[in-house]
């Protein structure tokens, strides 16, 4: 099997190693000599970039990335400093963030304390909450997409598919995300609002409380539960040892009508706020991820050749750079719905 060749630079940036490759592409860490700072840079072919327009291909959500993420300028969120082209390539340079994503310390069996959480809501309420002020809704808030880093911040990532709010979008019926993580409207194909994300969050502060998402199965399985079941409340799923008051900010934020959660992130973050009792500290999780064990470590990918980037034989990359362990290219399982097949 040939090794495949990195090219020495894109644009200005200087690559100086390959953090993640996948199906259809891979993630860089660079060097902007302008600026004199480390950067991630993502790939997509620019064969991808120009085959389809459509929501849910990999062109799409390329470029709305770079274009959401690019006007959000928040400490919680991963920064978007550029977007350019080569002939082979189209990539966004962004912030290299240190850390690992909050999907892999579940995964881990990571248990965060009833301290912890509010916290870890905090940050990630105050980040979307950033991006809905500046019409951004995410629209795919997930653990894979939270970033933990080193420095005892939260960063929100991947805003492939997110909504800006002052696009003219044709394509109504075609919606995207990832099934365990989509609200009702979402399956269902039905006018959407901010209110989409805090349904996302809803769906994390249950995975930080009890370790698990609270709908599995079968997509079709999924999306039967989502629209018609409530969720089990966290404190009565075993071995989750959870005080009952977080059952009740559970069952409003993942409210089956976007005008039964909460209205905002906001209120969201005060219904935390009022069940701690007192101040939240959103650094309380360091001392957690402390005690945490160490990722897996991946098999040694191949350094940058001397290859030229018009010979860069390498497609897009969805990771951002510091969290490298495997998920490069994957995107986290998202499926395209059309509405038509769901009856509402």
């Amino acid at each position: 099997m040939a090794t495949t060749k990195h090219p020495a630079q894109l644009g200005k940036y200087r690559i100086t190693d390959v953090l993640g490759e996948g199906a259809m592409g891979v993630v860089y860490k660079g060097f902007d000599p302008d600026i004199q700072r480390t950067v991630a840079l993502k790939t997509i072919r620019t064969g991808l970039d120009a085959e389809d327009d459509s929501p849910g291909a990999p062109a799409s959500r390329f470029r709305n990335e770079a274009q959401a993420a690019g006007r959000l300028h928040h400490p919680g969120i991963v920064a978007v400093y550029d977007f350019g082209r080569t002939e082979q390539v189209a990539f966004i340079a962004m912030e290299f963030v240190e850390g690992r994503s909050l999907a892999s310390y579940l995964s881990a069996k990571v248990r965060f304390t009833d301290s912890d959480i509010p916290g870890i809501m905090s940050q990630l309420l105050d980040a979307l909450g950033h991006a809905h002020e500046k019409g951004v809704w995410h629209r795919d808030v997930k653990p894979a997409n939270i970033i933990m880093t080193t420095s005892g911040r939260l960063k929100v990532a991947d805003f492939g598919i997110a909504r800006i709010e002052s696009q003219n979008l044709t394509q109504t019926h075609y919606m995207v995300g990832t099934p365990s993580h989509m609200a009702p409207e979402q399956f269902l194909g039905k006018p959407m609002d901010r209110r989409v994300d805090i349904y996302g969050a809803g769906i994390v502060l249950y995975q930080l409380l009890t370790g698990r998402a609270p709908f599995v199965g079968t997509t079709e399985a999924l999306m039967y539960k989502v629209v018609n079941e409530p969720p089990q409340p966290p404190s009565t799923v075993e071995g989750a040892d959870r005080p009952g008051w977080f059952d009740a900010i559970v069952a409003r934020a993942l409210a089956k009508r976007g005008e039964d959660r909460f209205a905002d992130t906001d209120e969201f973050k005060q219904a935390l706020l009022d069940g701690v009792g007192q101040s939240i500290d959103d650094t309380a999780w360091e001392r957690t991820l402390m005690m945490a064990p160490p990722r897996p470590a991946r098999p040694p990918l191949s350094p940058p050749t001397i290859a030229p980037p018009s010979t860069a034989g390498a497609s897009s990359g969805a990771m951002v750079g510091g969290d490298s362990g495997g998920r490069a290219g994957r995107g986290g399982a998202i499926i395209s719905v059309r509405s038509q097949a769901v009856s509402s």
